[in-house]
């Protein structure tokens, strides 16, 4: 059988050195540390959490092991705040050891990978709206007498109905 170099196994002494281990101490030195770990922390939000949990909440920040996820509504900031020590211990990972929830926007991946922000938009205007959805809609704007109004609240419906954050 042909013996292994000690250059293979990493032994003491030899030339070659593991990765992280040159690149840990750049990523210190260039303040980016935090940065890194909220990257890894979104990218395995969806294994970290379960359903609901992760379509309520997602990583925003995360600074001197102070990590700040957005809440998409008042009753889950609520709820999360009850969940908050938990959250923590599964957060530990990544330098976490505090939690702060604040309203905003949830970013919602996919098992897969997150979607991008293009893909969602093309997947919204390849859907079509039903006969009912669209008189729903003319019957809503038929009060507007502005034209630009008009429009501008057409396109704010369908594009509402589209993406299902209203239901007729």
């Amino acid at each position: 059988m042909h013996k292994m170099s000690p250059l293979r196994y990493g032994k003491k002494g030899c030339l070659v050195k593991r990765a992280d281990s040159l690149i840990l101490p750049l990523v210190k030195e260039l303040g980016v540390e935090d940065g890194v770990r909220l990257a890894e922390m979104k990218k395995n939000w969806d294994d970290l959490f379960n359903e609901p949990l992760v379509s309520h909440m997602s990583p925003f920040m995360l600074s001197g092991g102070e990590v700040i996820l957005n809440v998409d509504s008042p009753v889950w900031l609520q709820e999360l705040n009850f969940l908050k020590e938990d959250i923590i211990k599964k957060l530990r990972h990544y330098g976490v050891r505090s939690v702060r929830f604040r309203l905003g926007r949830v970013s919602t991946g996919i098992k897969s990978g997150i979607r991008s922000q293009s893909t969602t938009r093309r997947e919204l205007k390849d859907k079509s709206l039903t006969a009912k959805e669209l008189s729903y809609i003319e019957e809503t704007v038929s009060q507007i007498n502005d034209d630009a109004l008009r429009e501008t609240a057409r396109k704010a419906i369908q594009k509402a109905l589209i993406s299902g954050r209203i239901r007729q």
